[in-house]
């Protein structure tokens, strides 16, 4: 064991120099389990993983193989290229999303939530959450109310079982409410302090969005 930790440590210091711009460290996995599991590698049977956790909370992977300097280097270059696609924990994509509410999980947070052509509604959410089940029934019916508006979605995703892979739109407690505006999805707008039924919902969809098409008073 001594001799692989030299080794691993020879060749951190060896591709380390190479790119000052970043962080380098050794860690224990047995102190680091849950972040070797969240970077799918702690069934990986390999000696030595390697993972690199960027902006945003985004977190990358090595492919298991027996671990050099090329290897290494090579892993930590296509990241600073941006050739690299970051880990997220999700769930299966629906099959079938053509409810009021539309499911994201973590492979289609982007697509959905960020997507810059719509404004989103998005609630973050857990399956034992009391007062997410409350919710639920008034945050279909707001679905149902601006289910003709093409270009403004309403949301929920299940974060206990999936990545947020965006640090904007971070989530303390459950349920957590972010307007999604199409013109700035790095800066979403939290709902807090009004009740969360339909009206005051409604209210704060229409204070923000910057896409409807129908008029307010219609709606």
């Amino acid at each position: 064991m001594q001799h692989m930790r030299y080794i691993k440590k020879h060749v951190l210091l060896e591709v380390a120099k190479d790119f000052p711009e970043y962080t380098f460290a050794i860690a224990d996995e047995e102190d680091y389990a849950d972040e070797l599991k969240s970077l799918g590698l702690s069934e990986s049977g390999e000696e030595v993983n390697v993972g690199i956790l960027g902006e945003e909370g985004k977190k990358y992977a090595m492919e298991p193989e027996e671990f050099d300097s090329d290897v290494f280097r090579s892993f930590v270059m296509a990241f600073k290229k941006g050739k690299l696609k970051p880990i997220v924990k999700s769930q299966p994509i629906p099959k079938s999303n053509k409810g009021p509410v539309k499911v994201v999980v973590g492979k289609t947070f982007d697509d959905i939530v960020m997507d810059t052509k719509k404004d989103v509604l998005i609630e973050f959410y857990a399956p034992w959450c009391g007062h997410c089940k409350k919710l639920e029934p008034d945050y279909t019916a707001l679905g149902k109310k601006y289910k003709n508006e093409k270009n403004l979605v309403i949301a929920k995703m299940d974060a206990s079982a999936n990545d947020v892979p965006h640090d904007s739109y971070k989530v303390e407690g459950f349920p957590t409410i972010y307007f999604a505006p199409s013109s700035n999805k790095q800066n979403p707008v939290k709902f807090e302090g009004g009740k969360r039924d339909v009206e005051e919902l409604s209210k704060f969809v229409e204070k923000h969005a910057t896409k409807l098409s129908q008029q307010k008073d219609e709606l």
